[in-house]
């Protein structure tokens, strides 16, 4: 019998890889609902890649995770049909970088309603139905970011360390119904969530140079994630990028294994990063790390800029 699987955030990057992975499982192992924003007749990358998986093994659902109503609904729907949900995959999230100070906060509730709660709404309805089945698996996207922020990123590291800490509880009670819990952690993946933030007017060095509020340090420094050659290479340079099948293959492998761990670095580059952050306890020398790191990249771009 294969495992009932919905995921969340599958329009685009991760959400639709894992889908698309998990639906068209050569073992048939699973039946996957997938959540996507628009009808599907708009949705085309989504019905390209599902292909003759579509309605076979692969069923989508339109969902905004900030609507509660549309996750109630989509839960109802899977439960309805199946009376189980067996797996779970949160995935659905938007990126915001920005100046903390220029960051309205309605802008910082939308991020946390999209990456936080979104992810919260839909476990609220999931896990009554795996607490009454005694099983099943919840996996949470979370990001390098979870582990330690990064400049300008504040608001989107702080929702994935809420994800962390709402995961590590609901991992705990988690084991006394036979649910495991796991959070995924990528660093640099190759998707458009920049490309979407910008679209979505939730940030970008552009928008930080068109604040005249903006400091001159502000303005040099928040070049770092345009020039990722001279930032923080090993994480984010293009060649080292992994795909959106790379961290699906992740997942694919956490939703198979018994008992699988709770923190699941996606690259060598982000377990080194994870190491480093967890040997401090006093968190100092991620602080001190991220500065040297800043303070680099300053050098290396005028330089740049002079060449």
């Amino acid at each position: 019998m294969p495992d009932i699987v919905l995921i969340s955030g599958c329009s685009s990057g991760i959400g639709l890889a894992t889908a698309q992975l998990l639906a068209h499982d050569s073992q048939k192992r699973f039946l996957v609902y997938a959540t996507i924003l628009k009808p599907l007749e708009q949705e085309e990358q989504f019905r390209l890649q599902a292909g003759d998986a579509l309605n076979d093994t692969l069923f989508p659902l339109q969902v905004d995770v900030t609507k509660e109503a549309m996750i109630v609904d989509a839960v109802a729907t899977v439960m309805k049909k199946h009376g189980r949900i067996d797996v779970l995959i949160s995935i659905a999230g938007v990126n915001i970088l920005n100046v903390t100070e220029a960051i309205s906060l309605d802008v910082m509730k939308r991020v946390f309603d999209i990456n936080f709660f979104g992810m919260v709404r839909i476990a609220q309805e999931v896990i009554p139905g795996m607490k009454k089945q005694r099983s099943g698996r919840i996996i949470n996207m979370g990001s390098i970011h979870g582990l330690g922020a990064f400049p300008y990123m504040g608001i989107y590291g702080a929702t994935k360390q809420a994800i962390v800490g709402f995961s590590q509880e609901i991992a705990m009670i988690g084991r006394f119904f036979n649910i495991w819990v796991s959070v995924i952690e990528p660093a640099g993946v190759s998707t458009a969530i920049m490309e979407n933030m910008i679209a979505q007017r939730l940030g970008g060095h552009a928008e930080i140079e068109r604040n005249t509020s903006t400091t001159d340090i502000d303005g040099t420094l928040s070049k770092c994630f345009d020039n990722p050659d001279i930032y923080h290479p090993e994480l984010l340079a293009t060649s080292d990028l992994q795909n959106p099948s790379d961290i699906a293959e992740v997942i694919l492998k956490v939703a198979t294994t018994d008992k699988p761990h709770f923190r699941y670095q996606t690259s060598e580059a982000c377990r080194a990063y994870a190491e480093r952050f967890f040997k401090d306890v006093t968190g100092d020398s991620h602080i001190d790390y991220q500065v040297a790191e800043l303070k680099s990249f300053r050098t290396k771009l005028a330089d740049k800029q002079a060449n």
